[in-house]
């Protein structure tokens, strides 16, 4: 009984110093964006990687989201760095500014957590994927990633892509993917079954300042 009530009281002490670590660190990383540091900063620093998946540390982002281009990508992430450019077009071909956009992605192995390819629970990969953003369209409707290039899920014939969500012009929201053409995976039926879906397939420009390629999509709504 009292090696159980020890296992007990040392099991709380660790639930108590890990929330209160968590704590402290949504605490560092507010007051930094508090003080005008950079999404970007935020999302590449490697001392808050292991908060990307909490709800809270999300909602900072989001709500310090800007036009500025969004590093995505932490520090030291193996992988071929890319710059992705997203136009938002209205159905009369006009940019659609300050719009909030959503985007989240695999690694270049292929895994969207740190530890296995998907994330478990109720957000998923959706809400807790390690390699994530938030933007807003500029007076052009564009904003731009840069990240590592994401690699297919392993053990499947599905093309690497970057889930991309926004909210429409009027009301509702528009969920699609950004593809690469140069991927090996999409070729025949799946490229076909990918154009069908209405998922965008970008091909790979020149390099750039921080980038090995680029790749730009026009989303019209």
């Amino acid at each position: 009984m009292k090696n159980l009530f020890i296992a007990v009281v040392t099991s709380f002490m660790f639930v108590q110093c890990t929330a209160q670590s968590g704590d402290q660190g949504l605490k560092e990383v507010k007051e930094s964006l508090d003080k005008g540091a950079s999404v970007s900063s935020v999302l590449t620093n490697k001392a808050w990687l292991g908060m990307h998946p909490d709800r809270e540390f999300r909602k900072l982002i989001r709500d310090n989201a800007d036009t500025l281009p969004v590093d995505i990508s932490p520090d030291g992430e193996p992988g071929t760095r890319i710059r992705a450019t997203v136009t938002l077009l209205d159905n009369k071909s006009q940019p659609v500014s300050n719009a909030l956009v959503y985007f989240y992605q695999t690694d270049a192995k292929g895994w969207y957590a740190a530890n296995s390819p998907h994330v478990g629970g109720s957000d998923g990969d959706v809400g807790q994927a390690r390699v994530f953003g938030y933007a807003r369209t500029n007076n052009s409707g564009q904003i731009t990633i840069l990240t590592v290039k994401p690699a297919g899920y392993p053990q499947s014939d599905l093309p690497a892509h970057i889930h991309i969500h926004f909210d429409k012009p009027g009301g509702g929201s528009h969920v699609t993917e950004l593809l690469f053409d140069d991927d090996p995976r999409l070729i025949g039926n799946i490229r076909e079954q990918s154009i069908r879906y209405g998922f965008h397939i970008g091909k790979p420009g020149p390099g750039t300042e921080g980038a090995e390629q680029q790749f730009s999509y026009i989303i019209r709504l």
